[in-house]
Order: C-alpha cells, then sequence, then structure tokens
C-alpha cells in the first residue's frame, strides 16, 4: 500500500490507476507491536460526541453506502517479512487481528486491495470518500458499529508513518489502507491511501 504525502486523492485518481496482479501489490508497511491497542501513552481525541466503547466481537462485513461497497472482512495476521498481511480475496477487506475490534476502544486496523488482475478490488473506491462519510461494521455478536470518516492521507510508501497511522488510541478508531499512486516506469504503487474514522 501506498501514497503521495501531500497528493489529493480523488475517485477521478482512481479510474486513472492502472490495473495489476493480486501478487504484486506491496503490503501494508510493518505495524509496531501492539498495533492500536489503547494506551495511556495514546494520542488524545476529543471523547464527547463520540459513541461508548463496544465489548470485543470480531468484524464480519464492512459496508460504505456512499461507494457502494458491501462486502466480508476477513481475518488477516503478518506475513513473513514482518508487515501486515492481505486478504486472500481481493473483493473482501482484511481486519488485522493484532489490533482491538471494531468498537472497542483503540484503533481497529482494515486493509485491503485497490484492485487485482481481474479489475477493481473491495476498496477501490476509498478515495471518494470525504469527512462526514460513515463506515458500517458488522459484528460477529450481530451488532454493528458505525463510524465517521475524520481524516484521509496518502503516504509514500517509502516514508510511510507507521508509529502514526498504527498509534493506539483511547476512544474506538477505524484506520482503512489501500494503495495508491500507480507508477507506470516502476509497475508499481508508490503510495498509500489511510482513512480514519470515529465513532459517531
Amino acid at each position: 500500500m501506498c501514497t503521495a504525502a501531500a497528493t489529493t486523492f480523488t475517485a477521478t485518481a482512481l479510474a486513472l490507476l492502472a490495473f495489476t496482479a493480486l501478487t504484486a501489490q506491496p503490503p501494508p508497511p510493518d505495524p509496531p507491536s501492539d498495533a492500536g491497542r489503547s494506551s495511556q501513552s495514546a494520542t488524545r481525541y476529543r471523547s464527547g460526541p463520540d459513541a461508548p466503547a463496544l465489548p470485543r466481537s470480531e468484524p464480519y462485513g464492512i459496508e460504505i453506502h456512499k461507494i457502494g461497497l458491501t462486502t466480508r472482512v476477513e481475518k488477516v495476521g503478518t506475513a513473513a517479512h514482518g508487515a501486515i498481511a492481505m486478504p486472500t480475496d481481493a473483493d473482501h477487506a482484511g481486519w488485522y487481528t493484532g489490533s482491538p475490534t471494531p468498537g472497542e476502544n483503540g484503533n481497529t486496523i482494515l486493509v485491503g486491495h485497490l484492485d487485482s488482475s481481474t479489475g477493481p478490488a473491495a476498496f477501490y473506491g476509498l478515495g471518494a470518500l470525504r469527512n462526514g462519510d460513515r463506515i458500517t461494521l458488522t459484528r460477529r455478536d450481530r451488532t454493528t458499529a458505525t463510524f465517521t470518516v475524520t481524516t484521509m492521507a496518502v503516504w509514500p510508501k517509502n516514508n510511510f508513518p507507521s508509529q502514526r497511522v498504527y498509534a493506539p488510541t483511547p476512544i474506538p478508531q477505524l484506520t482503512l489502507i489501500t494503495c495508491a499512486d500507480w507508477d507506470d516506469a516502476a509497475d508499481d504503487y508508490r503510495s498509500n491511501l489511510v482513512i480514519t474514522a470515529h465513532r459517531r
């Protein structure tokens, strides 16, 4: 996954991205240990309008009405080189099991492919999201955790701020990561699109 620091990433830019084979997509950068879990040293956020934390329950599905996304969520761990593994099905999202479940206090990490050898993949439309858009996670206890997009950023994969992106949070947060910024010459993505959202 990848992204250019000061690049504005839009739906139009997404439409211009070249397709690559599923196996060619770079994985997300390595997470720090205990990625996303709440700690006293975590960055502080305003807790006023945020919904209270939910008990632990693993995610089953994700829905983003704005981009017409409704799909399954797979459990993913770390790959052999230490980075977060990607979902085996390009049409699914992947929940990093080293992070909290959706709605728990902490930073829930979801990753997904932008495209595959057959066309657009699960997270192809993420670049069309804007602050205020809603993301709903269905949990295995049959409850849902709904988040509102609060920030979007594109980071070069050679300067990816892992400590910032994977940082623990004292309240429920959702972080989505996918590839961005296709490089024809390198036949690879240069950057990652990172979207953060909070419960409301």
